[in-house]
């Protein structure tokens, strides 16, 4: 394919220099003529393992070219990569100057030449970034440009081998003509290539750093726990790491519900207990319950904002598939509706059958007896309900909310997934 790609910073020269080594002939834009210079001279502009190598193979080739003309660059090619930095400002938002600048000189460039064009965003921006980004395309060439974005997860010192050998391709389009266009592109790549609408793409790059950096604050934490101790940091989160069904694993991420049971936290508070008393400060442990309480109260104020009365309640238990009542979060959001006035009703069948059974009756008669008398034996009894919370996905569930037309306060993030397609290309 041709391809031009406007910023020769990190992103740029690795994608430039990659995409021509697989074959493509790539035309790259900058405003820096000595960038352009050391380019067009088979080197690197910036510092990063085996990419001078990479130019310089690609410059024999004849595949790639590095100019300050804009017009040349798409008049050259079919679609466009926009990698400019995106730098933050004081106040933590993100700067769009220098992207905006480049989407306002690629839609006057496309205007001039007369001539549509893909656009991919390849830069780090949020979703409201990239509406202005579209804002500014439209104005200046309406229907000349298609929109999407194709994040980069490129780390400094690996970069060319993420490029070549990435875990996935993420593209963030909607229209199926340009998914296919870019599937062409990585179509001999090897990994997996998922498509998401833009917005969910972009937040995807921002959820994978916004990890990584709690991942280091985690571990440094646990370390200096440690340490406190005179035990062995990096042997405990070593076998730590050796977890990969529980620990270094998916489980655990999807968004849901608070935590809560018999182990987290009372094991947090330990924690936290030994940390006091060897007067040290963890505070992104400390944060957790802080966390935890947030997502209790949005969801009673979203229940509360509903304006209604009559709230039925699917879970009881802390999680699915047990009776375990300590410390779970729906018998803390169960209290609070009650506190406000609601009218609830709970089925949990796990819980029902502990009541019945004793196998759990000593803790329900001793610490919530109101709320074992709002239990009922089954999802029907909730069908006149005004609203509906789901907090355990139990397998009768969905059918259940199908046959009722009633508000719904999801819970468990099972009942409004987005499509995800993923297929190996």
């Amino acid at each position: 394919m041709n391809i031009s790609i406007i910023g020769l910073g990190y992103v740029g020269t690795v994608s430039a220099a990659c995409l021509a080594c697989k074959g493509h002939l790539v035309w790259a834009v900058d405003i820096n003529s000595e960038k352009i210079r050391i380019v067009n001279e088979g080197g690197s502009p910036i510092v990063e393992n085996g990419l001078a190598d990479k130019v310089a193979e690609a410059r024999r080739a004849g595949r790639l070219h590095a100019t300050g003309d804009i017009e040349q660059a798409l008049q050259e090619t079919e679609i466009c990569f926009v990698a400019v930095a995106t730098p933050s400002r004081p106040n933590g938002q993100i700067d769009p100057t220098h992207l905006l600048r480049a989407c306002e000189q690629i839609a006057r460039a496309l205007v001039k030449l007369d001539r549509s064009q893909v656009v991919i965003i390849r830069s780090s921006v949020l979703p409201s970034v990239l509406k202005c980004c579209e804002d500014v395309l439209n104005a200046i060439a309406p229907g000349k440009t298609k929109l999407c974005v194709n994040p980069e997860f490129l780390r400094e010192g690996t970069a060319i081998r993420d490029f070549e050998n990435p875990p996935f391709t993420l593209l963030g389009v909607e229209e199926p003509t340009v998914e296919l266009v870019l599937r062409s592109l990585y179509i001999d790549f090897g990994s997996p290539l998922y498509v998401l609408p833009p917005q969910e793409a972009l937040l995807v790059k921002y959820a994978s750093n916004v990890y990584h950096a709690l991942k280091v604050a985690f571990a440094n934490e646990i370390g200096t726990l440690c340490e406190s101790s005179g035990i062995n940091g990096q042997a405990v989160m070593s076998m730590f790491c050796r977890d990969n069904r529980l620990n270094i694993s998916a489980r655990y991420l999807m968004p849901g519900f608070a935590f809560g049971g018999s182990c987290l936290p009372k094991d947090l508070r330990a924690i936290l207990q030994l940390a006091k008393q060897s007067d040290l400060d963890l505070p992104l442990i400390n944060a957790l319950f802080a966390s935890n309480e947030k997502v209790i109260e949005r969801a009673v104020r979203q229940v509360m904002d509903a304006g209604v009365r009559r709230v039925g309640l699917i879970g009881l238990s802390f999680k699915p598939n047990t009776d375990d009542l300590r410390e779970s979060p729906y018998v803390e959001i169960a209290e609070r509706l009650l506190g406000k006035g609601c009218d609830l009703r709970v089925y949990d069948p796990n819980v029902l059958l502990a009541r019945l059974t004793g196998a759990n009756k000593d803790y329900i008669d001793r610490v919530i007896p109101h709320l074992s008398r709002l239990l009922v034996p089954s999802l029907a009894d909730l069908a006149d309900s005004e609203l509906v919370i789901v907090g355990h996905n139990y397998t009768e569930v969905a059918a259940f909310l199908e046959t009722v037309d009633t508000t719904v306060v999801d819970l468990t993030g099972q009942h409004a997934r987005p499509t995800l397609k993923a297929e190996l290309v």
